[in-house]
């Protein structure tokens, strides 16, 4: 799959506004042995590592595309020291030695299940020579990589579409639920919930929400892991993805 020039000059943008040296796209097929790897678009990484995470199947030990949970469809930016990651690095050695002989000191990556076992991953850099990782800016980099996503997802959904048939292909699905409607996951929110979920949806940090609301920010971190379990999410660009979608913007 080509990417457009808007995907291209997005993901530009995002490498020089949040401090990287470098980004990577893909998609990760767990269930092909044809092509369980496919590159999409590449920023300052290099043809020889690209090449040695491919041929030499590297990506059989990324711990990135291990630790999605299988019900999740939003996508999250897990970073290199969660603690989730950290159990699974410890075990690839192949990923580990891969990035110290190439100077790739990892930020983050984004996982997105688009189907079972099928993900995008972008995963984002920097190099010794280059940045330094403590001074990426985290909240930019989730916000502009999540919008990444949707633009390589969406682009995705149009060549297969071009290729079905267009909407026409889109019918018998559409149609089938169009006299249900859909349940609001913000409804089972509490009503302290939801006045958290907008303010931090609208962009405010934790700090800014906990003097607004006149409560501890340890409060407000405690709601808003209620608030992910409730939605199904794992992130701020979720939670505001749920937030403005049509339904709430009334």
């Amino acid at each position: 799959m080509e990417v457009s020039r808007n995907v291209i000059e997005r993901t530009d943008m995002l490498v020089n506004g949040c401090g990287l040296d470098t980004l990577s796209i893909f998609f990760r097929d767990f269930n092909s042995r044809t092509a369980p790897l496919t590159y999409l678009h590449h920023h300052g990484v290099s043809q020889a590592a690209q090449a040695v995470y491919l041929e030499q199947r590297v990506y059989e030990d990324d711990p990135f595309t291990r630790i999605c949970s299988p019900s999740d469809r939003c996508g999250q930016l897990v970073r290199w020291e969660d603690r989730r990651l950290s159990r699974a690095a410890s075990r690839a050695e192949r990923y580990r030695d891969f990035i110290y002989c190439h100077d790739v000191d990892v930020v983050a990556a984004w996982v997105q299940q688009i189907m079972p076992g099928f993900l995008l991953v972008i995963g984002t850099h920097c190099r010794s020579d280059g940045h330094a990782r403590s001074e990426v800016g985290q909240l930019r980099l989730e916000a502009e990589v999540a919008r990444l996503s949707q633009m390589v997802i969406g682009e995705l959904l149009e060549k297969v579409l071009a290729q079905a048939g267009g909407t026409i292909a889109l019918e018998p699905i559409l149609n089938s639920k169009a006299s249900v409607a859909p349940a609001d996951p913000m409804e089972h929110l509490t009503s302290r919930e939801r006045e958290i979920a907008c303010l931090v949806g609208a962009g405010q940090l934790n700090k800014q929400v906990a003097a607004r609301l006149a409560i501890s920010e340890f409060t407000v971190e405690n709601h808003l892991r209620r608030i992910y379990s409730k939605l199904g999410i794992h992130n701020r660009a979720a939670l505001a993805a749920c937030l403005f979608s049509p339904r709430h913007l009334h």
